[in-house]
Order: structure tokens, then sequence, then C-alpha cells
């Protein structure tokens, strides 16, 4: 009798590991802020080795769901964790890299998150833009260079999704935008006439905050979308050259 047996797919135990934190997250056991046992006492919790522990733990710091925090008091060791930003940019400027998301995609995705964004804002009765404001007279100092400038940029986009109120929201969005930096300064340093362009763009992001400030929620988002539109012809021009 001949039997047609497959090899026994076995996970690594460091797998295992994350697998079973993960369930304990999922089950509400764990939260944010509290602290996992450590290195020793979890191996001896979950019978592994120390070593599939401390690997468990890299890959979920990675992931920033733990934190390693120095010290000896009830602050310090691997605490549980709620920021994703890091991680999820991270992965976002990773897989534009491998070509896995196209730049056109990208951008669609974030008119929609701009979108929301600024209807958000609109709507809200005790909306404070002068931090914006401060942001937009930054960029308009003259010898800015593409850098200064795009960091600037990123500052006041991700500054509006965060006053949106919606964390989700601001940290989708830093990572729609860490995804697309090395074209978009390639396409800051391809601007034939510097100064109008950066004149240009700041005159767009100071209409949309005059909008908001009406609380023309309609207003602010098509502005919104034609500033996000024309960025993108601007980076695909760039490109091309």
């Amino acid at each position: 009798m001949e039997l047609d047996l497959a090899p026994v797919n076995r996970e690594p135990t460091y797998e295992v590991v994350i697998s079973r934190l993960k369930a304990e997250i999922l089950a509400g056991r764990l939260r944010a802020g509290d602290r996992l046992p450590g290195e020793r006492a979890l191996s001896e919790q979950l019978g592994v080795s120390r070593a599939s522990v401390r690997e468990a733990i890299r890959a979920l710091q990675a992931m920033e769901i733990v934190n390693a925090r120095p010290g000896n008091g009830p602050t310090s060791g691997l605490i549980m964790t709620a920021r994703p930003g890091v991680a999820l940019s991270n992965l976002m400027r990773l897989h534009v890299g491998l070509a896995s998301y196209k730049i056109a995609d990208l951008m669609t995705v974030r008119v929609g998150l701009e979108k929301q964004a600024v209807e958000l804002l609109a709507a809200q009765d005790d909306l404070d833009l002068t931090e914006l404001d401060d942001l937009l007279d930054q960029m308009a100092e003259p010898g800015m260079t593409p850098s200064e400038v795009q960091d600037l940029d990123a500052e006041f986009h991700l500054m509006l999704a965060t006053k949106a109120g919606n964390p989700l929201l601001a940290d989708m969005m830093n990572a729609l935008r860490d995804g697309i930096a090395t074209s978009m300064l390639a396409a800051f340093n391809a601007q034939p006439d510097w100064p109008e362009f950066v004149a240009a763009i700041v005159g767009e992001h100071r209409d949309i905050l005059d909008a908001l400030r009406a609380r023309n929620g309609a207003r602010a988002t098509t502005l919104m979308r034609a500033h996000v539109e024309g960025f993108y012809d601007a980076l695909v021009e760039g490109q091309a050259d």
C-alpha cells in the first residue's frame, strides 16, 4: 500500500509565541499599558526556549505592539503599546519599494482620507488652525529647500488629519505619505521654477484653510482633491523626466 503523506507543517516556535500573545490581546486579557512577564517567566509559562521568546518579542517590537523600557520600576520591562503608526509607515514604504502598490492607487486612497479629514474639520465648532498657519508661514520663507518644504508639507497634511480626531485616519495618512516620500522629493527637486512651485502649493493650502474657517466642507473637499491630484500630475511628470 502506498500512502501520499505530505510533510507535517510546523510553525517556528517564536511564531507560536506570537500567536499565543495575540490571542491574549484579542481576548482582552492584554491591553495597552500592561506589563508582560519577563523573558524567563514567559519561557517557563509557554514551555518554550528563551531564544524563541526573545525572537517573538523582537517581532512584536517591530510591529509596535511591545515596547521594552529600561529600569526596574513598575513602568519598565516589556510594556504593551498602542502605537501602530511607525510600523504601518515602514510597511507601506517597503511595499511601495517592492511595487506592491502603484503610486496612482496610493493617491486615490489618499484623496479619500484627505476628504474625510477636511469634512470632519469643517464640522468642528472650536476649530483652531493657528499651528497650520504657522507651518505655511515657514514653508513660504525664502530659501527653503525641497527637503525642508517636503517635511513641512507632510506635517501640514498630518496635522489636518490629527486635528480631525480620528487616530486611525492620521496613522494611515502618515503611512501613505511616507510610502511616496522618495518620489515626492524627486518631484520637488525636478521643478523648473522652485519659488513659483512653492508659492503655488502654499496658496492652495491657504485656500483650504480659508474654506475650513468658513465651515465650507464641500469647498474644502474640492480644493483638497484638486491639490492632491495636481501634485500627482507633477509627481508623474517628474518621474518621466
